[in-house]
């Protein structure tokens, strides 16, 4: 073969294989939902709690968070304590988050004078917060401060709830 044709020959021969590839595994139904309970005592025999059976089909793909809706949901109550406990923490270190991202905004830009932030902070049964994301409020909004305020690191502990909790928490600066 004349070396002119052997990039575009390769080209061809490696499309082949991935059009056959993807065609061959196009064509396998997908495998039937597992019933629920089915999924609990595979991730609780994966955990370590029961031993797995030799018989036993294999655990399914996809084992639901324990935070999903086959979990107890999260009882009101909870979540206005943990809201709660949040709101004091970050309002324990407004000061910090206002000499640290609020004050240099200031001096670059005056305007607006105020910023509300969102915190949606994810803490663990322990009290330990895991997560956070900080959005601004359109029309109240300084990026940069916004910005600054999402690279402080976690840190913030509520009373520990026993289970994990998300909650949502506004904070207007400064």
């Amino acid at each position: 073969m004349q070396k002119e044709l052997m990039t575009p020959a390769a080209i061809l021969l490696g499309s082949l294989f991935i059009a056959a590839g993807l065609y061959l595994g196009l064509q396998r139904p997908p495998p039937p939902p597992a019933p629920p309970s089915a999924s609990v005592e595979a991730s609780t025999a994966r955990a370590g709690a029961l031993p797995a059976s030799a018989g036993a089909p294999a655990p399914p793909l996809h084992v639901p968070h324990p935070a999903s809706a086959e979990a107890s949901p999260l009882t009101s109550d909870l979540y206005k304590r943990v809201e709660g406990d949040a709101a004091r923490e970050l309002e324990a270190r407004r000061s910090l988050f206002v000499k640290q991202c609020w004050e240099p905004s200031l001096k670059k830009n005056p305007a607006p004078a105020r910023a509300r932030y969102i915190f949606n902070m994810t803490f663990d049964a322990s009290g330990d917060e895991i997560a956070r994301g900080i959005s601004e409020v359109r029309g109240m909004d300084r990026p940069d401060a916004a910005q600054c305020l999402r690279m402080m690191p976690l840190g913030l502990v509520v009373s520990p709830p026993g289970t994990r909790v998300s909650v949502e928490v506004e904070m207007t600066l400064p």
